[in-house]
């Protein structure tokens, strides 16, 4: 089966401090995952990066939506491809 998300040694800066350092992450189709960890862990850095927030900078790795590269893609264009954040 296919990936629907794959996240591979992923860096995410904020204002050049390092916050994400290699997180790797596969999800395929059907499967649920869950983030968890303390206050400061990287789970909103994560989600904001996949979605592309201008702020949040990927300083190397891959992200891949169904085997598209969108981790040089802005925002609106991970949105159309079904990658955003909602509330």
């Amino acid at each position: 089966m296919s990936s629907l998300l794959k996240i591979t040694d992923l860096h995410v800066s904020v204002a050049d401090t390092p916050i994400l350092k290699g997180v790797n992450l596969e999800i395929r189709q059907g499967e649920i995952h869950a983030l968890m960890g303390p206050n400061g862990s990287g789970k909103s850095t994560l989600a904001y990066a996949l979605a592309g927030h201008p702020n949040y900078s990927v300083t190397s790795g891959t992200i891949e939506i169904d085997g598209v590269n969108i981790t040089e893609l802005e925002a609106d264009e991970r949105a159309r491809l079904g990658m955003f954040l909602a509330f």
